[in-house]
């Protein structure tokens, strides 16, 4: 109870009578009927309390932490699922007795006993018998490659030539066929376009080169180490180098009917510089000098960089 200025009683009603200022932390003591706010007894007045603000960032990384642990148990159990299915499939693989199969084509079954093989064993490979019985469905052991666009570009396949079995990889040319680019045979052949790159028979792949370069490279210099006669524009030196447009032609020495090696006498001996000799560099290997003429003897310069 409180007793008000003018001398009366009242039982106060925390409801009705209390008033709590929570910018001035207060408690205040305030009676309704009063329109005037002088009157109220102000009976507590506290100090102001600040809240800590929570590290969001914590929260944060607890959060993520409980997103990874969730996903690490669902692959977890995801894992022993499919290590339970593949147990499964083994030991049905395993209890499959193959004579009892019916409608299988004997291709089929072949597959089927091939994978029972595979799963004991420490490599897998890929086969297929040279015969084919009561196998319409033009099966063959190759490997095929395809580009981005889906399209073959390329494959592999077995080359069967007779007794003689090899490989035989082919690529896309550049009219957009596929063509055989190498072949490899078990009587260790190589050929390479068609054509046979190396012997099985040769001791090294060198053997080949030099048996399919040697005429090629004797060839080079044939007709053009002999030494010519001509006559020259201009006067040169022995181990001179001159060009062809140098030669005004090609004459060989002869004498007249006073015994003198003359210009006149070797006319009948002279040819005409071609164009291609035209082209070529000589140096002078030699010099005839008479009264009346002099020769100069050329060998062709071979640069095999021209």
């Amino acid at each position: 109870e409180v007793k008000y200025p003018d001398g009366n009683m009242e039982e106060l009603s925390p409801e009705r009578d209390f008033k709590v200022d929570v910018d001035e932390s207060s408690l205040i003591l305030s009676s309704k009927r009063w329109i005037n706010n002088n009157n109220a007894l102000r009976i507590f007045e506290g100090e102001k309390q600040t809240f800590k603000d929570f590290n969001i960032e914590v929260q944060k990384k607890v959060n993520q932490v409980n997103v990874l642990t969730q996903k690490m148990n669902t692959i977890d159990g995801i894992v022993n699922d499919l290590a339970i299915q593949t147990e499964d499939v083994g030991r049905k693989l395993e209890q499959i007795d193959l004579s009892k199969v019916e409608g299988l084509d004997p291709q089929t079954r072949k597959y089927l006993q091939d994978i029972q093989t595979q799963l004991t064993s420490d490599t897998l490979t890929l086969q297929l018998d040279d015969t084919r019985v009561d196998d319409t469905r033009g099966y063959d052991s190759s490997i095929s490659f395809k580009g981005n666009d889906g399209a073959l570009v390329g494959w592999i396949t077995r080359e069967v030539i007779g007794d003689l079995k090899g490989l035989s990889i082919a690529t896309k040319n550049q009219s957009g066929s596929l063509v055989n680019s190498v072949k490899l045979y078990d009587n260790m052949d190589v050929y390479i376009q068609g054509q046979c790159f190396i012997r099985g028979t040769d001791t090294s792949i060198f053997d080949e080169i030099k048996r399919q370069l040697k005429p090629y490279i004797l060839g080079l210099p044939q007709g053009r180490t002999m030494v010519r006669s001509a006559n020259l524009r201009e006067k040169a030196s022995i181990g001179d180098i001159i060009t062809g447009d140098k030669i005004d032609y090609w004459a060989y020495p002869s004498e007249n009917g006073s015994g003198y090696i003359s210009a006149s006498a070797t006319q009948a001996h002279t040819m005409a510089v071609s164009a291609e000799d035209a082209r070529k560099r000589w140096r002078i290997m030699g010099i005839t000098r008479s009264y009346y003429y002099t020769g100069y003897w050329l060998q062709e310069v071979i640069n095999f960089d021209d």
